[in-house]
């Protein structure tokens, strides 16, 4: 009886296994030793296994040493958008941003050399990266690459599409930054984007300001036309603020309440009353007759404004606490009235 050959993990093309009893992804090189023996690859035909490959639910495919696609499964000519047959042959550079292109070459060809010397297959850990799609649209995706070292050396790369996980995280982060009420940015965003601008604008030597805006009399109007009347009425004066300070001039926030803040990047004290007044403007002629009030029915809101120029404040804090504070002597002067920290 005489026995098959046995072919060696190094000799078969596919092959994606090692040996031990774990895997380790070391700090340093950011290599994984494959450890799971798997016998299927093993022993299966190149055939057999591009057809396990082409059922995978995450788009994987196969370059060689040079960089040329050898084989792609559905899901990753789905994720390229280009037809399979045609990704064949294809260099897979093509789809990688500049960034990543010469990052990518180097890193084949260490695996090439490393794959010699020691003959076992090397992983890489996953990693993110953008891909540019035959469409020309880019797109995230998350990155492991194994190195299977035979006659001829290839790469498996498989990858996991990251657009929905990242719409998804960033409809979250969204919520999470938003007022509910008015749609503006809520308190707590508010006060992570002023740390955020007072470093950027104080770095570069660039004004920055602050403004308080506090309805007046509010609780006199929620007790006289309810609750629903006075959310209505906040919703009106967020969307005056917000036509006034679109995202490319500031941030517009519900600060607590019946208040509103808005910081203002580049902007000295002049120009942050020229915004104040507009918002005071476009408040006094907000009317509600389309919510059943009378005609007569109107608000005004009081300011403070604080601007930071040249060190005059230590802290975002102080001018914050600045702009509050001369937002407390408009109040005191009558209301409707805005009023520039000194």
């Amino acid at each position: 009886m005489t026995s098959s050959p046995t072919q060696t993990r190094s000799q078969h093309p596919l092959s994606l296994v090692g040996e031990g009893n774990g895997s380790q992804c070391t700090a340093q090189q950011g290599l994984v030793e494959p450890s799971l023996p798997l016998t299927f690859f093993e022993h299966a035909s190149i055939e057999t296994i591009q057809q396990f490959i082409q059922h995978l639910t995450e788009p994987v495919i196969i370059v060689n040493a040079q960089g040329y696609i050898y084989f792609s499964n559905i899901k990753g000519a789905d994720l390229l958008t280009c037809p399979q047959a045609s990704l064949k042959g294809q260099d897979w550079r093509n789809f990688l941003t500049e960034h990543h292109q010469a990052r990518y070459d180097n890193l084949l060809s260490n695996d090439i050399k490393l794959g010699k010397n020691c003959g076992i297959p090397v992983q890489h850990c996953a990693e993110e990266i953008t891909l540019i799609t035959a469409s020309g649209k880019a797109k995230d995706v998350e990155l492991s690459i194994s190195y299977i070292p035979s006659h001829e050396p290839l790469f498996v790369m498989m990858m996991h599409d990251l657009t929905q996980h990242k719409a998804e995280n960033q409809k979250l982060r969204k919520l999470a930054a938003t007022d509910s009420l008015t749609g503006l940015a809520n308190r707590r965003y508010f006060d992570e984007m002023l740390h955020h601008y007072w470093e950027e604008c104080t770095g570069k030597l660039r004004p920055i300001s602050v403004v308080i805006i506090d309805v007046d009399y509010f609780k006199v109007f929620n007790d006289q036309f309810g609750h629903i009347q006075g959310d209505e009425c906040l919703r009106k004066i967020a969307k005056v603020i917000a036509d006034i300070v679109p995202i490319e001039v500031g941030l517009a926030a519900r600060y607590g309440g019946e208040e509103f803040a808005l910081i203002l990047p580049s902007h000295n004290a002049k120009m942050a009353l020229t915004i104040a007044q507009k918002v005071q403007q476009g408040i006094n002629d907000l009317r509600f007759t389309e919510q059943g009030l009378r005609d007569y029915v109107s608000v005004s809101a009081s300011q403070g404004i604080a601007s930071e120029i040249n060190g005059q404040f230590r802290t975002s804090l102080a001018m914050l606490c600045a702009a509050d504070t001369a937002l407390y002597r408009a109040k005191a002067d009558g209301r409707d009235r805005i009023n520039t920290s000194l």
